[in-house]
């Protein structure tokens, strides 16, 4: 009975001493997690802190940014201006010479169609012809009222009909032009058996026609290039303020970081680096 008794107390012994063991294990393991917790709500306390300090530095830049905002705008709008009045310009200036060189093209053809009259002029009137001299300077000599103009509509505007008041009323030319009726005695004087009359006036119709359409073109180009000479002008002047606009946003640029670095940057530090 008592051997009994021994090896019952024994027994008891080591299950107690294997539950001391289990326990210990179990407030261990429940330590070092508490450990673990903790250094985890130190990591996000620090975190936190470091968010909040960042937050406040976001803060002071957004106030320094809104204060500067307006001046930024005023800088990006002038350039914006200066960029659509540059395009609008280039456009009108290709525009331009595109008119130009259409424009030359028909001078071109007016220039052509002048020396067929001159081969017309020639077949009717050789060069060695005895009133040559006198029929030519009769074909080459231009006349300012040699037609009437042509009787407007009533539904057209009345600066066109001042228009044409003036082109009536232009005085001769300081080499005393002649008008047509004095240009048909003359010619008549110069008739020959062997000269076509008719078809000699027919002709220089036609080749003052040219001419006064030439020199409405001519006219017409001068005032193209007149107006393209302007345009580069300002096509200079524009890029000279963009390119005085694009400094001042550069050195806007270069003052806003320099105000950026000037904030306080506040950095969290563990006791050990104390």
């Amino acid at each position: 009975m008592q051997e009994f008794d021994e090896v019952r107390r024994i027994e008891l012994v080591y299950e107690k001493d294997q539950l001391k063991g289990e326990v210990n294990k179990l407030i261990d393991d429940f330590d070092e997690e508490i450990r673990e917790m903790q250094k985890e709500k130190y990591r996000l306390e620090s975190d936190l802190k470091n968010a909040e300090l960042k937050l406040i530095l976001l803060f002071e830049e957004l106030i320094l940014l809104q204060s500067m905002e307006s001046r930024d705008q005023e800088l990006m709008a002038q350039l914006g201006q200066c960029k659509q009045q540059s395009d609008m310009i280039s456009q009108s200036i290709k525009d331009i010479t595109t008119d130009l060189a259409k424009k030359t093209k028909e001078i071109d053809d007016i220039r052509e169609k002048q020396d067929v009259l001159m081969t017309k002029f020639h077949a009717e009137c050789p060069p060695d012809h005895e009133k040559y001299p006198e029929v030519s300077a009769f074909f080459e000599k231009r006349t300012k009222n040699r037609r009437k103009p042509e009787k407007r509509e009533k539904n057209e505007d009345d600066d066109d009909e001042d228009e044409d008041a003036e082109e009536e009323e232009e005085p001769e030319d300081e080499d005393g032009e002649d008008s047509d009726g004095d240009d048909e005695d003359n010619l008549q004087q110069l008739a020959d058996g062997d000269l076509k009359i008719d078809a000699i006036e027919s002709l220089r119709e036609e080749k003052l026609d040219l001419h006064d359409a030439g020199e409405k073109i001519l006219t017409h180009m001068h005032q193209l290039e007149s107006k393209r000479k302007k345009l580069d002008t300002q096509s200079r002047q524009i890029k000279m303020n963009m390119d005085e606009t694009m400094e001042e946003i550069a050195d806007f640029q270069k003052e806003k970081m320099a105000k950026m670095n000037e904030l306080l940057v506040s950095v969290v530090l563990k006791v050990r680096q104390i």
